[in-house]
């Protein structure tokens, strides 16, 4: 009962999330899609997977986890923004700590979990290495894609130029669908494994 009732949630935030970017143009609908794709990826992993996320962490690691993610999050963004590889419609002291919280490090632990639910399914029958690989190729791909055609209707985050080059599949920046969205995977990935080191 419990799973579904996190399931039901999660759905809920997603439908939210869709219905205020495509009907309202609301730039704070990934805030919405965010938490409701948190829940979703969370229990899935959870239920599938022989170790569940956080397992036996400390209140220590909780805190090294999330506030080194906050911190590489402001830090890519304020590069991001330097660089003029993309800008926003907002600005207020209130949108950046939303921006920050529900649509920059819960969307990459998000993105970190879906990675990691690709590598549990196809290290059933390839290596780790290979696993991690069609997780990025496949999983990861299809959410930023999915992510950033919602986000075509709302604005949330307006992608202006990409580093190595600027080629576009339609509306999609090569660069961000792949390498960008990969690293959303790759840096929480990366902090959760150390993390998970400190006793």
């Amino acid at each position: 009962m419990k799973k579904q009732i996190i399931y039901g949630i999660g759905l809920l935030f997603l439908a939210l999330g869709i219905y205020f970017s495509i009907f309202q143009k609301l730039p704070h609908f990934f805030s919405f899609f965010s938490i409701g794709l948190f829940l979703i990826t969370y229990q899935i992993y959870n239920s599938i997977a022989k170790e569940k996320l956080f397992h036996k962490w400390k209140t220590k690691q909780y805190a090294i986890f999330f506030i080194t993610l906050l911190i590489s999050c402001v830090i890519i963004d304020h590069l991001g923004l330097v660089l003029n590889y993309w800008n926003y419609q907002y600005s207020t002291l209130f949108d950046e700590i939303i921006k920050y919280i529900l649509e920059w490090e819960i969307p990459l632990i998000s993105t970190m979990i879906l990675f990691m639910i690709g590598e549990e399914i196809f290290k059933k029958k390839f290596s780790i290495l290979t696993s991690q690989t069609l997780s990025l190729l496949t999983f990861i791909i299809i959410l930023g894609i999915i992510i950033e055609y919602l986000n075509h209707f709302a604005d949330s985050w307006i992608i202006t130029n990409m580093p190595f080059t600027n080629i576009k599949i339609g509306n999609y920046f090569l660069i961000f669908q792949t390498i960008g969205y990969w690293l959303m995977a790759i840096i929480p990935y990366t902090i959760y494994k150390f993390t998970d080191k400190i006793k």
